[in-house]
């Protein structure tokens, strides 16, 4: 027989942070990038994908936590109590801005197609 079980005791224990001036709760252990996605809050990101390990690499999901010098890639960071992230300054959209130029800047004028590769492996 299967005794009832609350939802409270399911749940991962909750934190609550803000974001962008706003408080929000998400779960201990929870990424940025994934509590505030939960939030209707998009931020941007190119290396990180659902069920992967998260490594930051891109760079393209910083975010600016207050208190600290340097941006924080918000993919691999995990919600703290008290913690004040910005999403969407300005320091956090030129960040965004400049990662995107460096990539593009480091493609080559012309795409690579399948069917000029040949047969190499």
């Amino acid at each position: 027989m299967n005794a009832p079980v609350s939802k409270k005791l399911l749940a991962p224990p909750s934190v609550e942070f803000k974001l962008n001036d706003q408080t929000v709760v998400g779960f201990e252990g929870e990424s940025i990038l994934n509590a505030a996605k939960r939030h209707g809050i998009e931020i941007p990101h190119l290396c990180y994908k659902e069920g992967m390990r998260a490594d930051g690499n891109c760079r393209a999901c910083v975010v600016e936590i207050k208190g600290e010098r340097t941006l924080a890639p918000s993919c691999c960071r995990n919600v703290t109590p008290g913690l004040e992230v910005l999403s969407q300054s300005l320091r956090v959209k030129k960040s965004q801005e400049m990662v995107l130029e460096l990539l593009l800047s480091d493609m080559p004028d012309q795409g690579y197609k399948w069917t000029e590769a040949g047969h190499h492996g």
